[in-house]
């Protein structure tokens, strides 16, 4: 592989060129802002380590830049934060760009162990392979977003008295497949991966990169949809009492669907691809054990009719609409 390292500290530019070298590939070493985009602009290169605190803009500046400004091909972005630096907004520097992550001081063992991530990540992207868990999220998510479909069409029309036993159903319905369902899965799924990612890293319980605290953003929204659930299943009452408006509903229906969308999206996008790669065979395992056993608390038979029933009321709803 072609690789661009960037960082201003000549002892970690020495040490991950001799780690390359090791691993046979071909390396150019730059050191600042300027360098940088001059590099990508001459020549395309297949992945760049970066350092957080290059000279001129920030290291998350130039990411953004990089994906956003630079035409041809963009590399696999590897971002280097120092070790004192505050804990990281993991989520904020995938959507920046970032592929993966390295806390210094660097070693030998997280530069080899990162390089073996980003073939992983090529792997799942270039061959199709796919991880258990993570398509029993994913295929939670395509009924998540028919959910959505459904919401949108009586947000559209609940101006003209939409039925009861709809609103009745969208309550009942989100409640399970998200809250009781989704939500729970997703929480085993992402401390599955923070453990595996700071074991992977060398760092502890209080580590600066990998941590509760660089996923806050996912567990906010998690929180503000489970809210929003709640408050969806009291409006519904008070409505079948005349004691909501339409319009209130109406205002919750679209905030509802307008964060679960964002939130799947967001998911999809930027966080997936990056737990994709520390999900070995045993995690994986004993993920799917935990789903099978939510799902069996629910009842796999009610989640069956619940699919059944959101396919027909999708399409009538549509045809009405």
């Amino acid at each position: 592989m072609k690789i661009l390292i960037a960082d201003e500290n000549r002892a970690a530019r020495t040490l991950l060129e001799n780690q390359m070298d090791v691993l046979g590939h071909e390396i150019e070493k730059i050191e600042d802002e300027d360098e940088l985009i001059d590099a990508l602009k001459k020549k395309s290169f297949d992945m760049l380590f970066l350092s957080w605190t290059l000279p001129g803009k920030s290291g998350l500046e130039l990411t953004k830049r990089i994906r956003k400004g630079l035409e041809g091909k963009k590399p696999y972005i590897i971002l280097m934060a120092p070790e004192e630096r505050e804990k990281l907004d993991l989520l904020g520097a995938l959507e920046a760009g970032a592929n993966e992550f390295l806390v210094k001081p660097l070693n030998k063992d997280l530069i080899r162990s990162r390089m073996k991530k980003a073939k992983i990540a090529l792997d799942i992207e270039e061959r199709g392979l796919t991880i258990r868990p993570l398509n029993t999220l994913k295929n939670e998510h395509e009924s998540l977003r028919r959910m959505a479909d459904i919401v949108e069409v009586v947000h559209f029309n609940i101006k003209k008295d939409a039925p009861e036993n709809l609103l009745d159903w969208i309550a009942s319905a989100s409640q399970t497949l998200e809250q009781d369902i989704h939500h729970k899965k997703e929480k085993f799924y992402l401390v599955s991966f923070l453990e595996n990612a700071m074991e992977e890293q060398g760092e502890g319980p209080s580590s600066r990169l990998f941590s509760r605290t660089s996923i806050k953003r996912i567990e906010e929204e998690h929180e503000k949809l489970e809210k929003m659930v709640k408050r969806l299943q009291h409006y519904v009452k008070g409505y079948k009492k005349g004691e909501i408006s339409p319009k209130k509903i109406r205002d919750l229906l679209k905030e509802y669907k307008k964060l679960l969308r964002n939130h799947l999206e967001r998911e999809e996008k930027y966080l997936f691809p990056l737990t994709a790669k520390y999900m070995d065979k045993e995690t994986s395992k004993e993920l799917m054990q935990r789903f099978d056993n939510i799902d069996e608390s629910v009842g796999k038979e009610k989640l069956e009719k619940i699919e059944r029933e959101m396919l027909q009321k999708k399409e009538k709803v549509e045809k009405k609409a």
